[in-house]
Parts: structure tokens; sequence; C-alpha cells
């Protein structure tokens, strides 16, 4: 028998009713590649493919079918980038459970609300300032104040609200408004701020919240789009339910990096709790005259020895702001990039350059940076160990530029 005779036919998925769609894989033209037709039960294994590449290729079937009847009720197409669904982590009764959200932006709101042919028209988004502010007040004719509303927004200081109108005819056929107003404080990310003790020369927070991403330099844009994502919710909610403009998702977003920084430190908590002598807690690096010094201070006649004036320094000294720096361009040498590229955003919204940052601003920006680095150091789980415990690149290998190279991540 021949060697070709002797190969087994590559396995085929099982054919179901759900995935039975070999009718559907008739292209007669290249835009059908991709594109759901109005007789379509289930994704085709080409759009199957290519929603692998943009992220569900481990999503479970029941929450594709789910995505599906989105996308096509709603008209929009993933593959445009019209529409995403994005996987979030939560805690439910303490147990982490995986769940998608259906997001768009704010040109998918408006996309699916003319699409309903009930829509009239859009007034706003508007803005206006403090509760505090006697300036956006007016007094009425009746005597009554009323909140004073502007459609620009020309102040240096973000603004307190944002409020959308949206005409349209209800399902009866009458003509009706609903308006939505969105708090700034309700919406906008931010995140705890740092500064050196100098006592300790550790990072300790300040009691204060510092904005973070688009939310210092474009406040009025944002909080607008959510404003006018919440009014079409509200006049269209068949169409729009459980369907969530990008800016309104970001605090969520937040939360789930906060959860991983938790889990995070829970991990190198309980790591300490469980130490011994000479033991090494992942994410740290020991050095031969430290495990040295532990055989000293544990074996024979250890009790008659005058201590040694290097034991009373720590093991696992802070990192410093130049180790810190260093590290940035591992992390950089790991993402593919420059230190510049990833920390753009970041300089951008603080205002403050690499060299002036303080190591606790530092270690706030690699917390930020660090489930990028953890995804593309998957061909080396050994060094994303290491980092996920906390531990430094660095202290791994001195070059910050290794990263950058396949036969250091092969190891």
């Amino acid at each position: 028998m021949t060697a070709a005779a002797q190969r087994t036919p590559p396995a085929t998925e099982p054919v179901t009713p759900l995935t039975d769609n070999r009718a559907e894989m008739t292209i007669e033209t290249a835009d059908q590649v991709l594109e759901i037709t109005g007789e379509q039960r289930f994704w085709t294994k080409a759009q199957r493919a290519a929603l692998a590449a943009i992220g569900l290729a481990h999503a479970p079937t029941h929450d594709l079918v789910a995505f599906f009847h989105i996308c096509k009720s709603t008209g929009l197409d993933p593959f445009r980038r019209e529409i995403y669904y994005i996987q979030r982590k939560r805690k439910v009764q303490g147990q982490e459970e995986l769940y998608y959200t259906a997001q768009t932006g704010i040109d998918g709101f408006r996309h699916i609300g003319q699409r309903t042919g009930r829509f009239i028209r859009r007034v706003g988004p508007f803005w206006t300032g403090p509760e505090d502010d006697p300036t956006w007040w007016v007094r009425g004719e009746d005597g009554i104040n009323r909140r004073r509303w502007v459609d620009v927004w020309l102040h240096d200081h973000p603004p307190a609200a944002a409020m959308c109108r949206i005409e349209h005819r209800s399902i009866a056929g009458d003509e009706t408004v609903t308006q939505a107003v969105a708090l700034f404080s309700e919406f906008a990310v931010g995140k705890d701020e740092w500064q050196d003790d100098p006592r300790t020369g550790r990072g300790v927070k300040t009691g204060r919240r510092i904005l973070t991403g688009l939310w210092p330099t474009m406040g009025a844009h944002m909080i607008g789009k959510v404003a006018e994502a919440q009014a079409w919710r509200i006049a269209f909610p068949r169409e729009l339910v459980n369907i969530y403009e990008h800016t309104e998702m970001e605090q969520a977003d937040a939360a789930q990096r906060e959860l991983e920084r938790e889990a995070a430190a829970a991990r190198r908590r309980e790591a300490r709790s469980q130490e011994q002598p000479g033991a090494v807690i992942p994410g740290t690096v020991v050095s031969a005259s430290t495990t040295e010094t532990a055989d000293r201070a544990t074996g024979p006649g250890a009790s008659e020895r005058e201590p040694d004036a290097t034991s009373a320094e720590p093991a696992d000294e802070p990192p410093t702001a130049d180790e810190l720096r260093e590290e940035l361009r591992a992390y950089a040498s790991v993402m593919g990039s420059t230190v510049a590229k990833i920390t753009y955003r970041w300089r951008k919204a603080t205002g403050t350059s690499l060299n002036e940052a303080t190591g606790g601003q530092l270690a706030v920006l690699l917390a930020e940076l660090r489930p990028y680095v953890l995804s593309a150091l998957g061909s080396h789980p050994e060094a994303a160990e290491h980092v996920e415990a906390g531990g430094l690149l660095i202290r791994l290998d001195p070059d910050a530029t290794v990263w950058s190279r396949e036969d250091a991540r092969e190891g």
C-alpha cells in the first residue's frame, strides 16, 4: 500500500440543521463572501473565519447565534466594523463569568434609527455647566429658574452634563420627542492619582482621580455621544435593546482592568504569605548570594553565627523610576512598537513626559499596558507568568530589546 493511500482524510465538520448552509455558500460575486443574506440562518464558514480574526474565535455557539440575530435584525455589518461583540468578565456570587456585549459607534445608532422609518430629526446634543454655577441658570417669565444649555462647548473645563432629543413617531403614529441627559461624572473614565512618598520612596494614592483616554481632551464630545445614544435607545427600544455605544462601556472596561489588577495582587499576596526561607516568590528575581544567605541562616550552627549585615536588606527591592522607564522599553519591544507610541495617549492626557513622571505614575502606566503585554507573550509562558505576578521583564533579561527577537520568545 502506498503512502498516499495510507493518508487519512481530513476531519470534516459535522453537518447539523444549524450549520447546514451549503446553499448559502454558492458565491456569484466577490461581495457575497461575507454578505449576510436575507435567507441566511447562521454564519457561513467564510464568515466564521472572519469572525475569528476579529476576536470571536473561541466564542460559544449560543453567543454566535445571538450575535448573528443582532447583526441581521439591525442591519449592521460586523465585517465593516459597524458592530462589535465584546467579551468581558464579571463577578457573580464571588465567581467570575464571561459575557458578551454588542457595541457600535454613534453612527450605528443613527443607521438603526433611520431604518425604522419613524425617525423625524435629532436635536442636539447640548451641554451645560456645574450645578452651583449661577451662570448656567436662567429665570423665566414665570419666575422659575431653568437650566441653560449651549449647542457648542467652548470652555477649558469639561461640561457637567449633555442632553439630546430625538423627534420620532411612536408605533401608534403619534409624533413625540424623547430626551436623555448624561452626567459627566457618571461616565467619564478616570484612575487614581499616585505620587511618591518622600519618607518611604514608594508610590501612594493622593485621593484624587484623573481623567484617562480621550476624556481629558474631548470630554464634551464623549459625553455628547453618550447622551445621544441614550436618546436613540429610549426612542427605539425594540431595535436598540442591549446595544451600547463604545463610550458608554468604557466604565465597564475600566472595571475589568481593575478586576485583573486585584486578581494579580491577590496572587502576589498569597505567594508572599507562603514564603519559606530560601523560596522564590513568583514575580521576583533572587540572586545567588540571597540563596546562600538563606542556606547559612537555616543550616547547622546558624544560632551560633553573628547576624550578617547584608541580611537586613529586603530580597525584593521596589523598582526605581529608571527601572520602570527601562521596563517600558521592554514592553514596547514585546508589543512590536515603540515607547513613544504606546505612551502617546498617556502623555497627552497627563501632560507629563516620561522623564518627569514619578515612580507611582509609571507603575500605573505599566499596569494599564500589562494585559496587552501578557497577550503578546503567549509564546513565552515563563515570562508571561513572571509579568502577571508583578515581576519586571528587565529582571529576567536586562536587554530591553531582546523581547523583539523570535528566538527570545521561543525560549
